[in-house]
């Protein structure tokens, strides 16, 4: 339901994000783990201290929110921080 998104997002961080850790992040996608895969994305995103820019900040909240995540919890709360 939500893998095109996520996929589309997690693009966005190539040549910012190690490619390992986001190619890692986004595998769960192929196990119907879409929640999972965003989850730690944005954890990575998160623990490497990845600038976002606002648009990319719009898309993880827009995301978190259609999931059914909780901005206030897990990774998520640190992501506003990271915008530049």
């Amino acid at each position: 339901m939500f893998a095109d998104r996520i996929i589309k997002f997690g693009k966005k961080f190539e040549g910012r994000l190690d490619s390992d850790l986001l190619q890692g992040a986004l595998d769960y996608i192929t196990y119907n783990e879409e929640s999972l895969a965003f989850e730690i994305l944005c954890d990575h995103v998160c623990e490497y201290d990845i600038s976002i820019t606002d648009e990319e900040y719009n898309e993880a909240v827009r995301l978190i929110q259609d999931i059914g995540f909780d901005l206030n919890e897990g990774p998520f709360k640190h992501l506003l921080g990271l915008k530049k």
